[in-house]
């Protein structure tokens, strides 16, 4: 017995994030916008984040700055300690991605 698998965007973003795609994984997440009529979720993008830490060195300050000014705006009561705590494990994101990403994660109180 054949099953239809639904198409879904973002798993399919999630996926290709698991996998270190970044190509792939940049391609969902234009439709997931494209979808939402709205910017990723914070945690998504951090992902994406993590895998251009690691495969798109040049262009992750950029990124990095993006994400962090996203979140400033985006989170309910940010603090100054939270926003320098939250800088400083993307500033150490290129040298080990997921344990910065957690760390953001745990500052940011993201999922």
């Amino acid at each position: 017995m054949m099953t239809t698998r639904h198409y879904r965007p973002v798993r399919e973003l999630e996926a290709a994030i698991a996998r270190g795609e970044l190509d792939f994984a940049l391609t969902h997440a234009k439709e997931v916008a494209r979808e939402r009529g709205a910017p990723l979720d914070l945690g998504l993008a951090l992902g994406l984040l993590t895998l251009v830490a690691a495969q798109q060195r040049d262009a992750y300050d950029a990124w990095a700055l993006r994400w962090l000014a996203r979140w400033i705006t985006e989170a309910r009561t940010p603090t100054i300690a939270q926003a320098a705590t939250v800088a400083g494990s993307l500033a150490a994101m290129p040298g080990d991605p997921r344990a910065a990403a957690e760390a953001v994660r745990r500052t940011t109180k993201l999922r």
